[in-house]
């Protein structure tokens, strides 16, 4: 019985595999087929007689060719070597040039050799990616950095949204309070608040890093691209953070997530024992803080940063614009950066500072920042002793004339006049309780005004709580009350 034609072509393979030293089980590897079928036509020394022989193949003429060049070449890749042997004449597609390539090329496998610090020598810091959470209604990536001491094996987790560099060196700063001290060396992934570039070994680090390295008294050191065998330590915990914390948890915002994050850190992750260490972290780090530098940074850490600011003063950090002093309309405004605040430098004094907001789209504006509109403003308000005395009543008051002013109950100067009255004859919180009222419901006027004041001292509990009241979107259409008239009524009136 003759053997079908694939049969032949595994047992051509088989052989040749077979001449070129490999064992049963590579063959068997190499091909994907059982180990049973290699051994079968291991010693095979040939196929059945007959008309059918091994199937030629468009590449057995370039086979030597190949091997040649691979021999003086290992790295040449089978796309090139399918460009040389096409211009020879092979006919065949470039996926054959590949498996034939992959079948003969000897198979890289990379060496790890165990690798151990002694206490108080490294410590490793990477992120991780955990999909989104939304924010004051805006929606961000979710971060963890993460922090190990590499001899302890202590572990750091907190939950970030931001990725800039004030707030990563703020992270940084905690996980060293939180393992009580600096080792000599950390190391870090090749992340743009680390490495502001790098070419083959030679890094030029982030030169805030630089800063807060040499305040702390640390050697950052920068593990190899796409290498992370080289922080093997930190990348465990990583995924022991997904697998063992993150994964079908529930919190209520950012800051819940952190405090469970924390609490995991102290009673779970650094209270087991550890597969490697056999030891419990926790344990390993009273041993560890003797060799620890003390952490002398106590000040926050922040970047010196810069924008242009608008025509109207106004500078955009992280999706939302803040207002700056009007003197800096259309220049360049220096800023220190810090985890949740910016504060404005006129030179290295610091002259005012602004508080960042969640979310994106914000804007964000202060009145003291325009002072020519509000020495204005000041000024009609000073030319109407009337108007200062009205909005002098309350924080609301203002606000309050504006609806007052809308409305057409009596004079505007006699209603001001009498509330004015009304207001010397009760608290001021209780005038600015019931202005709040009046406001959420759109009634204006003395004696609704004074409606409120008395039934709120009178029985204060009988109203209902202020609510935020919507207002209906006026009709499209007003139904004016228009009469329908014969035209002998026009008649009547002598209307011709």
């Amino acid at each position: 019985m003759r053997p079908k034609l694939t049969e032949v072509a595994t047992i051509v393979d088989i052989l040749r595999l077979k001449q070129q030293g490999l064992s049963k089980n590579a063959v068997a590897k190499r091909l994907g087929i059982s180990r049973d079928t290699v051994r079968k036509y291991w010693n095979c020394v040939q196929l059945e007689t007959g008309s059918y022989g091994p199937r030629p193949k468009l590449i057995d003429p370039y086979e030597e060719y190949i091997t040649r060049r691979l021999n003086e070449y290992p790295e040449l890749s089978a796309h090139q070597l399918y460009d040389e042997i096409k211009e020879m004449g092979f006919e065949g597609s470039e996926r054959t040039v590949r498996r034939h390539v992959a079948a003969i090329r000897p198979h890289k496998q990379r060496e790890y050799k165990p690798f151990e610090t002694l206490p108080g020598e490294q410590a490793q810091v990477d992120w991780g990616h955990f999909g989104t959470i939304v924010v004051e209604g805006a929606t961000y990536k979710l971060y963890a950095f993460v922090f190990t001491l590499c001899w302890s094996r202590v572990s750091y987790v907190e939950f970030i949204i931001r990725g800039d560099t004030a707030t990563f060196l703020s992270c940084l700063q905690r996980a060293l309070k939180y393992v009580g001290g600096v080792p000599r060396e950390i190391v870090f992934d090749n992340a743009k608040v680390v490495v502001s570039e790098r070419v083959g070994k030679i890094v030029r680090f982030n030169e805030n890093l630089l800063h807060f390295a040499l305040a702390c008294g640390f050697t950052p050191k920068a593990c190899w691209t796409y290498d992370a065998e080289s922080k093997g330590k930190v990348e465990s915990v990583v995924k022991y953070v997904r697998r063992s914390f993150f994964y079908g948890r529930k919190f209520n915002d950012l800051a819940d997530l952190n405090r469970q994050a924390i609490n995991w850190c102290d009673h779970k992750a650094n209270t087991r024992v550890h597969g490697t260490t056999g030891a419990i972290p926790w344990q390993r780090l009273n041993d560890e803080r003797n060799y620890l530098r003390p952490l002398s940074v106590s000040a926050q850490p922040f970047v010196l940063e810069d924008r242009q600011a608008t025509r109207t003063s106004l500078i955009s950090v992280e999706g939302n614009q803040y207002s700056v002093p009007s003197r800096w309309a259309r220049k360049r405004v220096r800023f220190r950066r810090y985890e949740s605040h910016l504060e404005l430098l006129d030179g290295q004094e610091v002259v005012d500072t602004i508080w960042l907001e969640h979310g994106r789209g914000k804007r964000i504006i202060r009145d003291e920042h325009y002072p020519a509109h509000e020495q204005a403003r000041q000024r009609r308000t000073a030319a109407n002793p009337l108007q200062a005395k009205f909005e002098g009543l309350a924080p609301e008051a203002a606000a309050y004339l504006q609806g007052l002013s809308r409305s057409r109950v009596g004079g505007l100067r006699n209603q001001m006049e009498k509330i004015i009255a009304l207001a010397e004859t009760h608290s001021p919180a209780a005038v600015s309780w019931a202005m709040q009222r009046a406001l959420e419901y759109g009634a204006f006027g003395y004696g609704t005004l004074k409606g409120i004041l008395i039934r709120y001292e009178a029985a204060p509990d009988s109203l209902p709580d202020i609510v935020d009241v919507t207002t209906e979107p006026l009709p499209t259409e007003l139904n004016m009350g228009v009469e329908k008239r014969d035209l002998s009524y026009y008649g009547a009136l002598g209307v011709t």
